[in-house]
């Protein structure tokens, strides 16, 4: 009887193991587009906010992005920071007024997302981050708040991270007791700059 009742036991267990794992994957299949064109609609906002343009050209610099992530340099250079998207922005007549990066690179929690206007003197133009930060809540998600991110608009290439305020012309205030997300934010910036000028302009 309890040979049988094990049995028993373990066979209702397999089958409920199994319709839950047919569940989540059919829940999956149903959310999966929706979420991603959440990000993508999200990661577009973002393009306006860092750049104003009339049009953004996603295909353009593909070739020269994956050369460019193929040989290391940028993310040898940035902690690691790399770039997923290289994006030419232009205005009504078709004339680039500057470029629009995506990419990431490891903060506390996680990848910290962030996405970068930069114009054609190399000047940074705004920052945004398209997708939830995976980082502390009081801390590294200060981030997104305008006294961090408006920081960057203006500053150049190689931007340093400054500990304790006071920071000078080409560097950043750090959040406090979040510098490991600060640096990963410049991290990223850095590496579209460097980008921007290496491959680019260059």
């Amino acid at each position: 009887m309890k040979k049988d009742s094990f049995m028993k036991d373990a066979l209702v267990l397999t089958a409920i193991t199994l319709i839950s794992g047919l569940l989540l994957g059919v829940v999956y299949g149903m959310t999966k587009d929706t979420i991603a064109n959440a990000i993508k609609e999200a990661t577009n906002k973002a393009y306006k906010v860092v750049l104003d343009a009339a049009d953004y050209d996603s295909e353009e610099l593909k070739d020269t992005l994956q050369k460019a992530t193929e040989e290391g340099t940028l993310a040898t250079d940035n902690g690691g920071a790399e770039l997923t998207d290289a994006i030419v922005a232009k205005d009504a007549s078709g004339e680039t007024v500057g470029y629009v990066l995506k990419g990431h690179a490891a903060g506390y929690g996680g990848p910290v997302v962030v996405v970068v206007g930069v114009d054609k003197d190399l000047k940074v133009t705004g920052i945004s981050f398209p997708e939830t930060l995976p980082e502390t809540a009081g801390l590294g998600q200060k981030a997104t708040l305008p006294e961090f991110y408006k920081q960057f608009a203006g500053k150049t290439t190689k931007i340093a991270v400054k500990k304790g305020g006071g920071a000078g012309e080409n560097e950043i205030d750090a959040i406090s007791g979040a510098t490991i997300t600060s640096t990963a934010v410049t991290n990223t910036v850095n590496a579209s700059t460097e980008f921007v000028e290496n491959y680019v302009l260059k």
